[in-house]
């Protein structure tokens, strides 16, 4: 191939790599990841800022695609999205996508209300405990690998009087305010959005002992790791040049600049 060629080969490559449609998969109601901004209604959140800069550096279209968490391998399998870009728990489900590199190192705490008996993770025994339907903290909570290493979660678990699943974590915390649940078990970052959030003050608390860690990536369908390698390559950049951890500071008060695995320097 002549040289006129290849490089008329290589604008056109260009040209279709920046008019693509990137389409991001997140749960609408998981701050401070991803959320409606209750001002503007319109989607933001960590992950999402972090997508929209990304694509504005690739010379992308962003769509924000909210999905029921609880079918996001559906949404991504069928191609009605290119990834989950939203708190997604790398940890145990190395095999199960395609990832990128993990950027948040996260726990899964447990949440009461601040004027709770609830001290401690054993006295959790005989209460009613919330989960997001399909999250890490659900699972963290009823799955058995078979190895022995989540038996003190599943023998946690099977204290309670009853383990819960909800669909939104914002539901969840109303609810627990109401009474109708005695705990939620939640991703920290999540947590303490909604400890810092307005009105929210003074009335929740956490315990003190992580029920489990984990990190966060974005995962693509299985095998792609073409779309994979376009967006790492990016996301090392905003890393690199601290962009990463301006946006995270955009969410101090859910600790997101410490969590960060890249970009913290």
């Amino acid at each position: 191939m002549s040289t006129a060629v290849e490089a008329g080969a290589e604008a056109a490559a260009v040209d279709a790599e920046a008019g693509r449609t990137f389409t991001v998969g997140f749960d609408a109601e998981y701050p401070p990841y991803g959320y409606k901004d209750e001002k503007t209604g319109d989607y933001t959140g960590f992950d999402l800022e972090m997508a929209e800069e990304l694509c504005r550096r690739r010379g992308w279209t962003l769509v924000k695609q909210p999905i029921d968490w609880d079918s996001k391998d559906m949404e991504l399998n069928s191609g009605a999205i290119d990834c989950i870009w939203n708190g997604m728990t790398y940890t145990g489900r190395e095999e199960d996508y395609t990832w990128s590199d993990p950027y948040v190192d996260n726990s899964i705490v447990v949440a009461v209300g601040a004027d709770s008996d609830i001290q401690t993770a054993e006295d959790l025994a005989g209460k009613v405990v919330v989960a997001q339907a399909g999250s890490s903290a659900y699972t963290a909570l009823t799955n058995d690998p078979g190895d022995g290493s989540n038996d003190e979660n599943i023998a946690l678990a099977a204290t309670f009087l009853t383990l819960e699943q909800i669909a939104d974590y914002n539901n969840a915390f109303m609810q627990m305010n109401a009474g109708v649940y005695d705990a939620v078990a939640v991703d920290i970052g999540v947590a303490m959005f909604q400890l810092n959030a307005p009105g929210n003050e003074g009335k929740f608390r956490l315990l003190e002992k992580p029920i489990s860690t984990e990190q966060y990536a974005i995962a693509f369908a299985k095998g792609n790791t073409e779309l994979r390698d376009l967006v790492q390559e990016t996301f090392d950049e905003m890393a690199a040049d601290g962009t990463v951890l301006e946006i995270a500071q955009h969410y101090a008060d859910s600790q997101l600049p410490d969590m960060l695995i890249k970009g913290k320097e």
